[in-house]
């Protein structure tokens, strides 16, 4: 689910949009990038995200983006949902609960697998993931891609992407070296501010010399986006195809923006 939020006085406002890369447009090749979104509570004090990118070399990653998409939506609603207090039930929730999410991907996906007749790895993708409450939030993260969080007025990176053993490679959520891959984060206090991206972004978005994230970019969606949550979106995707951007990366482009309207900017 994706777009503005369900209430007058939201408790957080978000955004999240995937663009098919050129490259894929020429070849006629689907988005293999996935993204879903979700609010529990009744003025939606429970967000949830996570975005997926599919391997281009891989035949069916778009489906396996997909997959590991929709099983972390469907893990934490079910987690969180009938919680009394869901900030306490996420601050437990740690590598155990998150490596058991993994293994019920990889058997979803050698399920897909075996009705499809190839491989599990013709569904490689990535996992970038996130809850957050208004007490507590946490991040994860399989391959390559990126979470940049505010916190404190302070911007940073809170996950980074994970290279493979050789360039252009990444390690996947959907295999069997997720779990040495993955990268998880509790914050006590959940971030003004959240944005998730895949790999088509990375080059843009982040300074690799530092590691920090690159300047000039989230300080001004963040305000733009709390100033115009109607039309952000749509400014947000004219943005990432715009000649600018595409002249940077043919990649399939995936983001998610997740914004307390209450905090100071």
């Amino acid at each position: 689910m994706d777009g503005l939020p369900s209430t007058l006085n939201p408790a957080w406002l978000d955004a999240c949009t995937s663009i098919v890369g050129t490259s894929h447009v020429l070849r006629g090749a689907p988005c293999q990038d996935a993204f879903a979104i979700t609010r529990l509570g009744d003025s939606g004090e429970v967000i949830i995200v996570a975005l997926s990118d599919g391997a281009g070399s891989a035949s069916h990653s778009d489906l396996g983006a997909q997959t590991v998409v929709r099983h972390w939506i469907e893990y934490f609603t079910n987690l969180l949902n009938q919680s009394p207090d869901p900030g306490a039930v996420l601050a437990e929730c740690g590598p155990p609960e998150v490596l058991s999410l993994l293994e019920n991907i990889r058997t979803t996906i050698e399920t897909e697998a075996l009705a499809f007749e190839v491989n599990p790895s013709d569904f490689s993708a990535t996992l970038l993931g996130a809850v957050l409450t208004p007490t507590h939030a946490l991040v994860a993260q399989v391959g390559d891609g990126c979470w940049v969080g505010r916190i404190n007025r302070v911007l940073g990176c809170l996950t980074w992407p994970t290279g493979g053993e050789f360039a252009g490679q990444t390690v996947f959520a959907t295999s069997q070296s997720a779990p040495r891959a993955l990268q998880l984060v509790h914050l006590n206090t959940p971030p003004s501010a959240l944005a998730g991206f895949t790999d088509g972004l990375e080059r843009l978005l982040l300074d690799f010399n530092t590691q920090q994230p690159a300047t000039g970019f989230f300080s001004p969606v963040f305000q733009a986006l709390r100033n115009s949550p109607a039309g952000f979106r749509c400014e947000l995707e004219d943005y990432l195809q715009s000649e600018t951007v595409c002249e940077r990366t043919d990649d399939d482009k995936s983001i998610a923006i997740v914004l307390n309207p209450h905090a100071d900017f």
